[in-house]
């Protein structure tokens, strides 16, 4: 596990006759205890999970200044959350702010609320995403 403020590639998985599932990732903000129980805008960091429809892996840890309470207990620089999460296909949240969460889906991060073990609320965003997008 790596922690860092910047995303890190996925490598390149080599051709192979038995095609692998698609790997994704998943941001997670967690206040621990393995649940996904933290505010969006409260979260210092999220962890970043590789998923691939059998396993969560974690990878990462990156750091963040929390939206919520920013400077001079303002709103934090929600642009730069943006940027570090802009690899991950979804991020799961207990709770997110209208703001926040219309500017991720801009983004392109889809924004979940749930309140679950981590390892099953990755697994079942993986199983259930196509069905979201329809």
């Amino acid at each position: 596990m790596v922690r860092t403020t910047e995303p890190i590639p996925i490598p390149t998985a080599r051709p192979s006759s038995i095609e692998a599932p698609e790997t994704i990732r998943i941001a997670v903000a967690s206040k621990g205890g393995g649940l996904v129980n933290q505010h969006f805008g409260h979260a210092r960091e999220f962890f970043i999970y590789e998923v691939d429809g059998r396993r969560a892996t974690l990878r990462e840890i990156r750091e963040v200044s929390p939206y919520c309470h920013g400077p001079e207990d303002g709103p934090g620089d929600l642009d730069a959350i943006i940027r570090t999460l802009s690899d991950c296909e979804a991020v799961l949240v207990a709770k997110i702010g209208a703001g926040p969460d219309d500017r991720l889906r801009e983004a392109g991060v889809e924004p979940v609320q749930v309140y679950d073990a981590i390892e099953i609320a990755t697994l079942d965003y993986y199983q259930n995403r196509k069905t979201r997008a329809e």
